[in-house]
């Protein structure tokens, strides 16, 4: 492996790198700057030739650093690269750190796979991740801007966007719930999405209520006291009323 030193005018973060387009200049920035110029950089940067310049594909936060503090040239690994190889070298360096948001890497997939001929069961072996999390990271894709946005901000946590993104609502709904966030914050948010959970229950009969209102025909308050049953279970409704049955069943053929 060899290293060499570049002049740092000849390196530019590479557009395949998931975070080319992430803010550079927060606290961590400062402070990962600050380091390198005490100590200098311990882990030269993966770059490639493209061109007249060195495209970083892994490292763009010490590029960054560096170049902020002012210096000149910089220790890089350099490597011939596919743009589908240069891609996954980037997101797998991003994956498993906890600063990474999901917006972010759900963009990345998208736009891995639609490079290359590769499913996401093949593609989560390449990288080390559950299909089932790079699928969530995926659903971020389906939301909008707006609220995409407010994910990426940290003030809609990613298992709360991931309810909105699978209640399939419109852009228009989404777009009031990024208000409340961006304006209330994160419990008027919360409240803003209940009110429309109930108005999408109140229009649609959700999973479950068919059964037990026209099956069972219960009365509005015997239904509430059913849900509350099953919301402390932490069991859907209509799983709660079929495991009820179910045992009943079974223990009347005993």
């Amino acid at each position: 492996m060899n290293i060499e030193m570049i002049p740092i005018d000849k390196i530019r973060v590479s557009d395949l790198n998931i975070r080319a387009e992430n803010y550079f200049g927060d606290e961590e920035d400062t402070e990962l700057a600050e380091n390198i110029g005490s100590i200098g950089i311990l882990q030269p940067i993966i770059v490639r030739l493209v061109g007249d310049m060195y495209e970083v594909d892994v490292g763009r936060r010490r590029f960054l650093s560096a170049r902020q503090i002012g210096i000149n040239e910089i220790p890089c690994i350099v490597r011939e690269a596919s743009e589908e190889e240069a891609m996954d070298a980037s997101l797998s360096e991003n994956v498993f750190r906890k600063g990474v948001d999901p917006v972010t890497l759900g963009r990345a997939i998208k736009r891995r796979l639609a490079v290359g001929d590769i499913s996401l069961s093949e593609y989560s072996r390449i990288i080390g991740k559950p299909k089932s999390t790079l699928s969530e990271w995926l659903r971020m894709n389906d939301l909008s801007q707006a609220i995409q946005n407010e994910v990426q901000s940290g003030n809609i946590p990613f298992t709360y966007a991931l309810k909105v993104a699978r209640m399939e609502l419109s852009p228009e709904e989404e777009n009031i719930l990024a208000d409340e966030s961006r304006t209330g914050g994160f419990e008027a948010f919360k409240n803003a999405l209940d009110r429309v959970k109930e108005g999408k229950e109140k229009r649609g009969a959700p999973k479950g209520l068919l059964i037990v209102r026209i099956n069972f025909g219960l009365d509005s308050q015997d239904y509430e006291a059913l849900k509350q049953l099953s919301d402390a279970k932490g069991v859907e409704l209509g799983d709660y009323c079929m495991n009820i049955l179910t045992d009943h069943i079974r223990s009347s053929n005993k």
